[in-house]
């Protein structure tokens, strides 16, 4: 009689084991989701993705007129005079262009002023008419008290697959 209680008690126990194991296995893989979910909380939370940027532009506005660094040569004028486009680098502030720069691309079009500037105006529909823009988007468009016009863009360029580019325009417009 002892040896059969013996038995019976092995045989529960032989039950109970891979119950208590397969509890302890769900218990121990509920913690670990919850330690893992919290911590990618905690990380997301770090990165504010709506704070402005740290710097606030580190380019000189342009002024409204003609380039004083601009220098067109024969070549320049030969290619202008068979309706091709002339790129042009004007250097940074520092003049030895390491400190950046900006690109300027100069055309004759022989189209009415008005239509050019519509052109030039129309910033929501850049997409498709420029290489590689993702996405361009005014998100202020407003008259100042001078006859000037302040808009201001969001445009994101495509870099290669995968990486691209987003930057903000402020532009003033001085019909």
């Amino acid at each position: 009689e002892r040896k059969r209680s013996v038995l019976a008690r092995s045989d529960v126990l032989a039950r109970e084991q891979p119950l208590t194991m397969i509890r302890r296995l769900f218990t121990l893989i509920a913690v670990l989701l919850c330690v893992l979910v919290g911590t990618c909380q905690l990380v997301e939370a770090k990165k504010q993705r709506n704070a402005p940027h740290e710097h606030k532009g580190k380019l000189t506005p342009y002024s409204p007129g003609p380039f004083d660094v601009l220098k067109l040569g024969p070549k320049d004028e030969e290619a202008l005079s068979q309706n091709k486009a002339v790129m042009k680098q004007i250097p940074g502030e520092g003049g030895k262009g390491n400190e950046g720069g900006r690109a300027i691309c100069i055309q004759d079009v022989n189209a009415p002023k008005d239509a050019v500037w519509n052109q030039i105006l129309d910033i929501d529909h850049y997409v498709g008419k420029v290489n590689k823009l993702k996405e361009c988007k005014n998100y202020v468009v407003k008259k100042n008290g001078d006859g000037t016009s302040t808009i201001k863009t969001k445009m994101v360029v495509g870099v290669i697959p995968g990486y691209s580019y987003e930057y903000y325009c402020d532009h003033i417009y001085s019909p």
